[in-house]
């Protein structure tokens, strides 16, 4: 199954390096998106709106199994985050059901600012290029990366981006576990993926401060496969 979507995500730069205590799965974190993109430019206040999960244009096995998801998206109401340079831990949604088949949701008010009305200080990229990845870890690499592109598109277009490895670790929940040789490892499989599956490619290299590792420097190039738009639940 296939469905045309342009849409674009777009969100306030602070919500890009929000970090929390939860990892989301990769069908929330495409849920999440799915709404924002669905936000109007006119809209000055979040009401409650309804979907339909084959709405989303979402295919594989499970794609129409109800109770698969409905624990999963339910769950993000148990699943805060801090806002960057604010005292406060927010919800993504102050209101969220899912039954027979149509999500019912309202975004935070607390997230107005960061998400209605934007000016400036955001991020912004096409929809299909997420719901076509397959891990959490190469979403949240896509968005981060995405902060730092130029608003115009032109050709061999480059970017550049320096995360310390403590920073990459906290905004993808990599797990304490991982040495840094598995992170290098997480790099490698994600920068595959993104650069078959999106709009971006990157090269990138772990930089030492001392003798022990301690930043990612990435560079970012334009991807001239055009990302396709067949989405994946997993």
């Amino acid at each position: 199954m296939k469905k045309e979507v342009d849409y674009k995500v777009s969100k306030h730069n602070s919500l890009v390096n929000a970090k929390g205590k939860y990892q989301y799965s990769v069908n929330q974190l495409k849920l999440i998106c799915h709404l924002i993109a669905n936000i109007k430019p006119n809209e000055q206040d979040f009401e409650t709106k309804y979907i339909a999960l084959k709405e989303l244009g979402f295919v594989g096995a499970n794609s129409e199994n109800y109770t698969y998801f409905k624990e999963e998206f339910v769950r993000l109401l148990e699943m805060p985050f801090k806002i960057p340079n604010s005292k406060y831990w927010v919800n993504w949604f102050s209101a969220l059901a899912f039954e027979n088949g149509v999500i019912e949701y309202r975004f935070d008010p607390a997230l107005k600012p960061f998400l209605l009305q934007l000016k400036g200080n955001f991020t912004s990229y096409h929809l299909s290029n997420v719901m076509n990845l397959k891990s959490n870890y190469a979403i949240l690499t896509y968005e981060l990366l995405s902060q730092v592109r130029k608003q115009k598109e032109e050709e061999n277009l480059q970017g550049y981006r320096n995360i310390t490895i403590k920073e990459y670790r906290e905004l993808l929940k990599i797990p304490d576990s991982y040495l840094n040789a598995d992170v290098l490892r997480l790099l490698k499989k994600v920068q595959k993926e993104i650069r078959e599956r999106t709009n971006l490619q990157f090269n990138f290299a772990m930089k030492k401060m001392g003798k022990p590792f301690h930043s990612i420097n990435f560079v970012l190039l334009n991807n001239k496969k055009v990302a396709g738009v067949t989405y994946d639940f997993l």
